[in-house]
């Protein structure tokens, strides 16, 4: 017979997921304070929580709109890369602000085929780059906004193998010493075949 687990230790357990196995690039994992996955059922939920204003380095926005956000010379950007065997196909995607930029507040969350995007690097010109977040103005704090597929369309946001950026929404050029966020993924596993 197994071990036994409270309630209150596997809650706790649950709470905490596991550590994504989808490292974030050099360029911004600095300011990456968590990066968990968990599951419920099939439905696998995938929480990023970001700090721009990090002590750890300088992350920086250039003044294009569409440019990933990261540290100048310090290489590829990428929160994540989304792949279906630890994130599912994401059906869902959630950006919420804790604590507002100090400078630049109009921040996307995109995803392009290529990983190799640094500071700078153009993120919405990329290939089969996909908007998942886009603020449209200035977050403000407790702001929340998504990205959710609707009945009658294609479900799976093709988000699959991507690499995961926040880009600049704006020209303006930010040297950030505040800015925090979640993001929160929510996508589905295939089930085995029976």
């Amino acid at each position: 017979m197994g071990k036994r687990i409270g309630r209150k230790r596997l809650y706790s357990l649950n709470k905490l997921g596991q550590k994504s196995a989808n490292a974030a690039g050099p360029g911004i994992a600095d300011a990456i304070v968590a990066s968990t996955v968990r599951r419920e059922g099939h439905k696998i939920i995938t929480e990023i929580v970001v700090d721009l204003g990090t002590s750890k380095a300088t992350i920086k926005a250039k003044n294009d709109d569409g440019d990933a956000i990261g540290v100048e010379n310090g290489g590829a950007a990428y929160l994540t890369q989304l792949t279906p065997a630890v994130n599912g196909h994401i059906v869902f995607a959630e950006m919420a602000c804790l604590e507002v930029p100090n400078t630049l507040a109009d921040i996307d969350l995109l995803t392009a085929d290529e990983g190799t995007f640094a500071y700078d690097g153009d993120v919405a010109g990329g290939g089969n780059s996909v908007a998942l977040v886009t603020a449209g103005g200035n977050w403000t704090l407790g702001g929340v906004d998504h990205h959710a597929t609707t009945l009658g369309t294609n479900q799976d946001l093709a988000t699959d193998d991507q690499y995961l950026y926040l880009a600049s929404g704006t020209t303006t050029a930010a040297t950030f010493t505040q800015g925090k966020y979640v993001i929160t993924l929510e996508g589905y596993a295939v089930p085995d075949d029976k």
